[in-house]
């Protein structure tokens, strides 16, 4: 018989609807039990793209021996991460406390009110048997001290909100973004690009930073690194050679073996760096790059809505990585003309190798040095990967497909829209802006409400769960994107109000940062308010909401925005100088108030085309405002004149006298 969560949407919970396990969903009902039934809770996190969660489910949660020392000794929640990282947020904190470490499946037992007091990531079944009865024997045997850690657990989790330092508000911003950037230099990997050590992450945060450190403050060798460390990924097994997209992660510190799950975040996160860095190089290598990471997206990603789903699974037919590797016979048999010179292309036999014969196909050579040795043009060569990935990926969508999670998150299109909106600044193709407002449309109508509230997850025709932070943040980062492609200036409106719903709902009034989660909802059992500050494989939510409310303060003409983003931003300086790779984002956004924002405003009847000509040339935190007519944005107040088209720079507050030729805006 299926447990409760058979009536979930989530793929990753209805993975587990057929346990034995009497699973239920996050929520008051299970708590309710607990307190009734007195035992502790279990709340098992993980989410449907995730290896080691397959392997606990198949070893642990489908057993009927082990699951009936689970439904006597606790009440058990499965929890998908990616609907709920405000529950995942606080356990993983408690966790991490703990052990100092993290990670999925995320197990964690918690009091009958919520409270975590111990917990781990994965366990064999013989740890995870003796461990359940060990937890339960100290519930019921030793209840003062799990209570007290369950206390300490609490203030440590409520500590991590504190912000230890208020800046200096008269501190020179220029230095501060200078100092981030030469603390993170020092953890460069000058050989494979990136950040040394391994794992290694793709953490395109982190390179927008560098490429601002590069556009804005000219630090030597910032885009040289960023450019090796693209050509590096570009060229291993995180970036799939036959099907476009980047997994998540590199296991080894040379980018080759993957965790081969794709994340719709990584994806669009890296489309909208390489669409900057192609803006900024013209590097034709990059808008390759760029098209064959969309044209995935595209193909596997994307709903009949124009939405986009979560993510691909890692394994498939029980196997990680079974879809995506090769064997030497293989290619020779599907390309018997040119298989061996591909095998050396994709370093099959020698560099590629895996494991059990098999090969992660990765490019050892950079096309320009492989197409030299083997006497080809640089075309010839194009045309014969390009001819040899399609047959390759025709024959691979004949095996098991991995796992889709065909969830929409609210926040993670956002962070696609943004991307597509880049694309078309980037290279003007017109399919790319449809496709940011085609998704941007359906997230209005199916996920946002009256008022401006979001519902953060999308699945068969319902919107549910109340928003985050990030929700609001990502989409309204990406609205303010969109109008700066197609200069409907709704989406400008619609950012402010989804900017204002979190102002007076996630505000947290002593320090002007905003709490992940609502402080007007209420909070589920167990659910500990957290002001989220540094980022992830995500950027963090504040800081997106700091960037955004620094362009909406000089689109609406708002100082009142504009000066809590710079609060916002002060307030964090002390860790960004310190640990840059966490702070990536408010470096960012430092260095793009110290660098002053830029507008760049067009009236007129050739505004919207002219317009069009600036967007490639504009750099990070440059603003384009375009409007044929009268306008309800304060931006063009009183900057028309009949029959002419006027160009108006701003540096901050400061603009200059109009002038009617593109030739004379010095940007």
């Amino acid at each position: 018989m299926p447990n409760r969560l058979i009536n979930e949407s989530s793929p990753y919970l209805l993975q587990h609807a057929n346990n034995p396990v009497d699973w239920f969903p996050y929520g008051e009902e299970a708590f309710a039990e607990a307190r009734n039934s007195n035992r502790p809770v279990l709340i098992s996190i993980g989410y449907s793209a995730c290896h080691w969660c397959h392997v606990m489910e198949h070893e642990s949660f489908s057993k009927p021996e082990i699951a009936e020392v689970m439904n006597r000794l606790f009440v058990c929640i499965k929890v998908d991460r990616e609907e709920r990282p405000d529950v995942d947020q606080v356990y993983m904190n408690a966790v991490q406390l703990l052990h100092n470490s993290g990670g999925w499946p995320l197990n964690c037992f918690a009091l009958p009110d919520g409270r975590p007091f111990w917990g781990g990531t994965y366990f064999r079944p013989s740890q995870w048997t003796d461990l359940l009865e060990q937890i339960s024997d100290l519930y019921h045997k030793n209840r003062n001290e799990i209570e007290q850690q369950a206390k300490r657990l609490r203030e440590g989790i409520e500590g991590l909100s504190l912000i230890e330092r208020i800046g200096d508000e008269d501190a020179d911003r220029h230095q501060l973004a200078k100092d981030a950037y030469e603390q993170l230099a020092h953890r460069f990997d000058e050989n494979r690009g990136g950040l040394i050590g391994a794992p290694k992450f793709p953490m395109p945060v982190v390179w927008e930073f560098v490429l601002r450190s590069h556009m804005l403050m000219k630090q030597p060798g910032a885009l040289d690194h960023l450019k090796l460390t693209i050509d590096h990924m570009s060229r291993g097994g995180i970036f799939d050679q036959a099907g476009g997209g980047f997994c998540r992660y590199s296991t080894d510190a040379g980018w080759k073996v993957p965790h081969f799950e794709k994340m719709l975040y990584d994806n669009a996160q890296m489309v909208s760096l390489i669409s900057g860095l192609y803006r900024a190089t013209g590097d034709e290598n990059l808008s390759v790059l760029m098209h064959r990471t969309l044209a995935f997206v595209e193909r596997e990603l994307t709903s009949p809505e124009g939405a986009f789903y979560a993510a691909l699974d890692a394994d498939s037919e029980g196997e990680e990585g079974k879809f995506y590797v090769w064997t030497k016979d293989e290619i020779i048999q599907l390309l018997p003309e040119y298989g061996e010179l591909l095998c050396e292309y994709w370093g099959i036999g020698e560099e590629g190798v895996w494991e059990k014969g098999k090969n992660i196909l990765i490019r050892p050579l950079t096309d320009e040095v492989f197409a030299s040795r083997q006497h080809l043009s640089a075309e010839e060569l194009k045309q014969l990967v390009r001819m040899a990935a399609g047959v390759l990926l025709s024959h691979r969508n004949q095996r098991v497909r991995p796992g889709l999670d065909d969830k929409v998150l609210a926040s993670w299109n956002g962070l696609m829209i943004k991307a597509y909106a880049a694309a078309y600044r980037a290279t003007g193709q017109h399919s790319y802006m449809n496709a940011a407002l085609k998704a941007a449309r359906f997230i209005k109508t199916a996920m946002i409400q009256p008022g401006g509230s979001i519902l953060r997850s999308w699945k068969n025709g319902t919107a549910r769960i109340n928003g985050v932070l990030p929700d609001y943040a990502f989409l309204a980062d990406a609205f303010t994107e969109l109008y700066q492609i197609c200069f409907d200036e709704q989406w400008l409106f619609d950012a402010r109000e989804l900017t204002d719903y979190a102002i007076d709902h996630f505000s947290d009034p002593e320090t002007g940062l905003f709490w992940y989660t609502s402080v007007s909802n209420g909070n589920d059992p167990g659910l500990i308010p957290v002001l989220d500050t540094s980022d992830g494989v995500e950027p963090s939510g504040n800081a997106v909401m700091a960037g955004t409310l620094l362009y909406l303060g000089h689109f609406f003409s708002d100082g009142t925005y504009i000066g809590r983003a710079g609060k916002m931003a002060n307030l964090l300086s002390y860790r960004m100088a310190s640990y840059p790779s966490a702070y990536a984002r408010w470096a960012s956004v430092t260095a793009e108030i110290a660098h002053e924002i830029t507008t760049l405003i067009i009236t007129g009847p050739d505004a919207l085309n002219q317009a069009r000509e600036f967007m490639k040339k504009t750099a990070p935190g440059t603003l384009l405002a375009a409007s044929t007519g009268e306008s309800r944005l304060p931006v063009f107040s009183s900057r028309f004149r009949d029959g002419e088209t006027l160009f108006y720079q701003c540096r901050g507050n400061v603009c200059l006298e109009p002038v009617n030729a593109p030739a004379l805006v010095k940007l």
